[in-house]
């Protein structure tokens, strides 16, 4: 089951991922909730995976996505606190040069403080 709390500031949406992201359904639900609290005012994601356990290619995709969404509407997507499984899979499939990955962040005021 995978859970998903939102908080937005500014111009930055924070989203805690906790949970697994291999189903086609959760991937979609994340998407629609994410997607449905970003605009052009408010187009910066900040994704904290600290509890996310794992991803496959559904959740990836689904990432992708939110990815677009944001740089259309002129703003970013970050991921953040990735563990080692999650690290070595954005390396093999080259997605770590298209995401931009902080660590050791502890919430969006950290995050905004860091860039």
């Amino acid at each position: 089951m995978l859970e998903i709390n939102i908080l937005k500031d500014s111009n930055y949406l924070w989203a805690d991922i906790k949970g697994k992201l291999i189903i086609e359904e959760d991937g979609k639900n994340m998407f629609e909730q994410i997607s449905s609290n970003i605009s052009e005012k408010c187009s910066n994601i900040v994704l904290n995976f600290q509890d996310l356990e794992y991803i496959n290619s559904s959740g990836f995709n689904h990432l992708l996505k939110l990815l677009t969404k944001s740089r259309n509407l002129g703003g970013d997507t970050f991921l953040c606190n990735i563990n080692s499984v999650i690290d070595t899979l954005l390396i093999t499939t080259k997605l770590n040069t298209i995401f931009k990955v902080e660590n050791n962040i502890e919430n969006l005021e950290d995050f905004l403080n860091k860039q």
